[in-house]
């Protein structure tokens, strides 16, 4: 049988290896918690249904993510630029690369607002950071466990005072207790609604702070009722 440590990559084989772990933690029990490394999720697996993944096959899906992620921010570049082009009787198309920077454009955009970006994992954080960056954004981000999010939320938005909250992380959905209305059987979703709440008792008013909050298996309808519930 595999040895598995904190830190090692692996996959489940009960489902067929179809997302990639970090093992973040080991119990005594038998389990051993994990963090996807390419969907927003939490998980945990008996040692004997997980694999390690070689370094190889790592970096290929980390790569094959990495064009995806590429082709759909062009996407999204391309649909606003047609947009802008049409409404400022522009005809020439704009070139697109692997650093867009559609916001610096002046004839696209002059002022895309400021981002205060709240995320419980280092290592998206810093991806996102990047991807900011390229993209010619004015952003704050964070890194700030997904339990503290709400604790720490309305003294940063007195701070930065941003246009656009977003509150990320993992999550996970606890399959064997079945109700998924139940708050309860969700990770990190409660903590995600109390970001919320923090949020919008800072600003009431949803076109003057836009929140985007949860990860892969939150429960999204209770966020999205936290998000309106001062309006």
């Amino acid at each position: 049988m595999e040895k598995f440590k904190v830190g090692d990559i692996v996959a489940r084989k009960s489902y067929n290896y179809d997302v990639i772990f970090k093992v973040i933690g080991i119990n005594n029990n038998g389990l051993i918690d994990l963090a996807g490394l390419t969907v927003r999720i939490l998980a945990d697996a008996p040692d004997y249904d997980l694999k390690h993944v070689s370094k190889e096959e790592v970096e290929k899906r980390l790569k094959n993510e990495e064009i995806s992620r590429r082709d759909r921010i062009n996407r999204c570049y391309s649909n606003l630029s047609k947009k802008f082009n049409h409404m400022n009787n522009i005809r020439e198309p704009f070139n697109f690369n692997d650093n867009p920077n559609l916001f610096q454009k002046d004839a696209v955009l002059k002022k895309p607002g400021i981002i205060l970006h709240i995320d419980g994992d280092s290592e998206y954080t810093e991806k996102c950071r990047d991807s900011y960056r390229k993209m010619g954004l004015t952003v704050y981000a964070y890194n700030i466990p997904e339990s503290e999010q709400y604790r720490q939320v309305y003294s940063l938005l007195q701070k930065i005072r941003p246009n656009i909250l977003i509150l990320t992380g993992h999550d996970a959905f606890i399959r064997k207790r079945n109700d998924i209305y139940n708050i309860d059987n969700y990770k990190n979703s409660k903590y995600y609604i109390q970001a919320v709440l923090e949020a919008r008792r800072y600003e009431h008013n949803l076109d003057n702070l836009v929140i985007f909050a949860g990860a892969c298996q939150s429960y999204y309808e209770a966020i999205i009722s936290a998000r309106c519930k001062f309006c």
